[in-house]
C-alpha cells in the first residue's frame, strides 16, 4: 500500500506541474507572422494564415479579435503582416504590414 500512495502523489505532483507549465505557456505576449485571408466589417476581426508562433501554437489559419478595430482598417486579403498576439485572450494586439497583395 505504501508504494501505492507514493506513486500516486508522485503522479499529482508531476501532474500539477504539467497543468502549470501549459497554463504559463498560454499567457504572455508572442509574435508572428502571416497572410491575411479575411477581415470582418463592423468588428475587424482578422482571419489568417500564420506561421509557428514559437512557443504558443503550430502554423494554423484562424479568426481573432482585434484589441481595436482600428487595427484592420487598411488590411486587405492577401496583405502579409507581423503582429504581437495576447496569448490568454488569443486578442491581436498590434498589426504591421509586411507587403500589400
Amino acid at each position: 500500500m505504501t508504494n501505492r500512495r507514493a506513486i500516486s502523489a508522485s503522479m499529482a505532483i508531476l501532474l500539477a506541474g504539467s497543468v502549470a507549465l501549459a497554463q504559463e505557456a498560454t499567457s504572455g505576449v508572442f509574435s508572428g507572422r502571416g497572410v491575411v485571408t479575411a477581415v470582418q466589417p463592423g468588428t475587424g476581426a482578422l482571419t489568417f494564415k500564420h506561421e509557428d508562433i514559437k512557443g504558443f501554437m503550430p502554423a494554423m489559419e484562424m479568426m481573432y479579435k482585434v484589441r481595436s478595430p482600428a487595427l484592420s482598417n487598411d488590411l486587405h486579403p492577401g496583405d502579409a503582416i507581423t503582429f504581437k498576439i495576447d496569448a490568454a485572450k488569443y486578442e491581436i494586439l498590434e498589426v504591421a504590414v509586411v507587403s500589400k497583395k
